[in-house]
């Protein structure tokens, strides 16, 4: 058989695999989200509202993603990130990208994970992880998370198999433990490598080739010097899955000499030894426990863990309470925002959410006061000012719109929120006066708040072009007035009238965080 045509069958057989997957239920809407994600960081075009907007669709996974951004982990840039506006401004579109992946992933992984076994296979996804973003640390590697995203999605294929081809998946571990690779093995059932299948996968969702480059698994007894940066990546992430594996499944008697052969294989592609191994392993576990709280991972039930830690000489009893107060101190001074439910709604991957809108408005407002005292852009201030409105309040959607000169039109600058892509390019109104509520609220700098647009009072002032774009029954409008010009206006509706319940507290708040875009855009001219 020909290369080509061998790898014209490998192709095919991964087009009959996907195809498999995609008509489960669930996978559409993680491919989705997936996609997207990778499409805007992708687009060198692209601002930071796009990523944001792509996050902000799940509200879950933004507050999942701001509490894990200010960890411990993040510490060395200081300060509270209570946007994703401003983590993207902090941390870079990549980095935003690659812990939001990790964080959908993990969500995705754990409601699927029903036995044991595929439990412990999701955490050690996890854990390994974590311990080849430590490894990129003390190498001084360009972006850690990116090696843990390339770790996390290393076994892809072998997860999405367990859960979508769970009989074939069941016959290549039995191979495995009669002496077979479990790449023939999978190869054997499915036609292609789990390898491959992981791959195949993360191209269909846009993964850049940095990331795929990473996901490849290394074989051979010795691994050779790495000839280049995404090399490099690849020896990371496999040193970290072989260092997990040794520590899951090894014997603690076998210990040292585990790690004395693992530190050989290694020695001619990264300076490593067996003291650091070691010391990798227990900084990994410190870090697990503090992600796994945020992701909701309860650690206390898993037998891997149990195994590990025995290995790793660490106590578990009383671990997890030592833990928990560690992370308290490390959070000390954070205003909780979002208060989780029981610790079975955790363990169940079910994060029910409450939210404080006064707190998050005066975090917002706290955060811009901070930026605007450093170096900063105006479209950065203004994405914080418009997503911290929208977060807080849960609007239906939220827009800023600005003006437009040239147009002689108030055009819509950034969004978020239900169809925003459809709404965006569509939401603008000429400035020529008309008896309006869009044009009272800019000539007489008033804030308007409509609780029902079909009120005998109010009907005959909601222009038309608004009725064909939205079918929002109640809205807010804040105008933006500098030097007693009307520069731009911040628009937020909620789809059913008299639903837009806001408190003389909450609109003071808002009203500081419209004022602070006036003080960003006084600043900037």
């Amino acid at each position: 058989m020909t290369q080509e045509h061998s790898q014209t069958n490998a192709q095919s057989t991964l087009d009959t695999l996907l195809l498999r997957i995609r008509n489960k239920s669930d996978f559409p809407a993680l491919s989705t989200t997936i996609s997207e994600i990778n499409r805007v960081v992708d687009d060198d075009a692209a601002n930071n509202t796009l990523l944001a907007q792509s996050i902000l669709h799940d509200f879950a996974l933004t507050n999942k993603l701001l509490k894990l951004v200010n960890t411990v982990t993040y510490g060395q840039f200081g300060g509270q990130i209570n946007t994703i506006s401003k983590a993207v401004v902090i941390l870079g579109f990549e980095t935003v990208r690659n812990v939001a992946m990790t964080l959908i992933l993990m969500d995705f992984l754990q409601n699927k994970a029903q036995a044991a076994q595929l439990k412990d296979d999701v955490l050690a996804t996890f854990f390994t992880g974590i311990i080849s973003a430590h490894f990129s640390v003390e190498n001084q590697t360009k972006n850690a998370e990116e090696t843990m995203i390339c770790s996390m999605f290393l076994n892809l294929g072998k997860l999405l198999a367990s859960f979508y081809f769970f009989e074939e998946s069941q016959q290549i571990s039995q191979m495995i433990e009669q002496g077979q690779s479990e790449n023939d093995a999978s190869i054997q059932i499915l036609g292609i490598s789990y390898s491959e299948l992981g791959i195949g996968i993360a191209k269909s969702w846009n993964f850049p080739p940095r990331l795929i480059a990473g996901m490849r698994k290394l074989a051979g007894d010795s691994i050779a010097k790495p000839k280049n940066e995404l090399e490099s990546l690849s020896v990371t992430v496999n040193l970290a899955h072989d260092l997990c594996d040794i520590a899951s499944n090894g014997n603690v008697v076998d210990k040292p000499a585990a790690l004395r052969k693992l530190a050989k294989r290694y020695e001619n592609a990264i300076n490593i030894s067996d003291h650091q191994l070691r010391a990798a392993m227990d900084k990994g576990l410190e870090e697990l426990n503090t992600r796994a709280r945020i992701v909701g991972i309860n650690l206390s039930q898993s037998a891997m863990m149990k195994r590990i830690n025995t290995w790793a000489g660490v106590k578990t009893g009383g671990m997890q309470e030592k833990k928990h107060k560690d992370n308290t101190d490390a959070l000390s001074g954070i205003t909780q925002l979002v208060l989780e439910a029981d610790e079975s709604a955790q363990e169940n991957g079910n994060e029910q959410i409450k939210i404080d809108p006064e707190a998050m408005l005066t975090q917002g407002i706290q955060e811009i006061t901070n930026t605007l005292v450093e170096e900063h852009q105006l479209n950065d201030v203004m994405q914080m000012v418009l997503e911290t409105m929208h977060r807080s309040m849960g609007f239906n959607r939220t827009l800023l719109l600005v003006r437009d000169v040239k147009t002689n039109q108030m055009l819509t600058r950034f969004g978020f929120g239900q169809d925003i892509d459809a709404v965006l390019p569509k939401f603008r109104f000429p400035l020529d006066f008309t008896a309006d509520v869009f044009h009272l609220a800019l000539s007489k700098g008033a804030d308007l708040l409509i609780e029902d647009i079909s009120a005998e009072n109010i009907v005959n002032k909601i222009p038309a072009w608004y009725k064909k774009i939205v079918s929002s029954q109640s809205f807010i409008l804040l105008p933006i007035i500098v030097n007693a010009k009307p520069v731009g206006i911040f628009y937020a509706d909620m789809e059913q009238a008299h639903t837009m319940q806001i408190s003389p507290k909450q609109l003071s708040l808002l009203r500081t965080l419209r004022n602070q875009s006036v003080l960003a855009i006084k600043q900037k001219n």
